[in-house]
């Protein structure tokens, strides 16, 4: 049953995975990398934030990567503007450009699409969305604990 079970989820998530790539490939001018997506989402929902505390948020990534990836958003792609905090010098504060808002807003907008398709595919009823829902949440703890998250809100 197991292998049934985990051929399922992995035969899931490869479609979902595939369906995420091709409308990202129709989305955006460059590359987006996932982490770079994480930042971009982090900054749409809590808006300036400094190079620390995104780095913080982002599990088991050093703060060099997160900064090498701001950096990456900053000069290539033009989707945040980098500037030293004015009270603080040795803080650099990170917020999104208008073209890094439109990205985020479109990277949800596909989110938000691609789970009312896997909805409408599910096609559940009430109680199998409980059951769903339980799973769903158990794993999310799992996860969570993994990832040292300890109830951080997900990005």
């Amino acid at each position: 049953m197991r292998t049934k079970l985990m051929n399922a989820i992995l035969g899931l998530s490869r479609r979902m995975w595939t369906l995420k790539a091709t409308q990202e490939d129709q989305t955006f001018e460059g590359a987006v990398g996932e982490r770079e997506l994480m930042i971009l989402g982090l900054l749409k929902e809590k808006g300036t934030m400094s190079v620390s505390e995104i780095a913080e948020t982002i599990p088991n990534v050093s703060y060099s990567t997160i900064s090498t990836d701001i950096t990456k958003l900053w000069r290539d792609k033009k989707m945040v503007n980098k500037a030293i905090d004015p009270d603080n010098q040795r803080v650099t504060l990170v917020e999104l450009t208008d073209k890094g808002q439109k990205a985020a807003e479109l990277i949800q907008k596909k989110r938000n699409e691609r789970m009312n398709q896997l909805y409408e595919a599910l096609n559940t009823t009430k109680e199998e969305e409980e059951v769903i829902i339980r799973v769903s949440n158990r794993a999310i703890e799992h996860f969570d604990k993994l990832l040292g998250l300890n109830g951080q809100k997900e990005v």
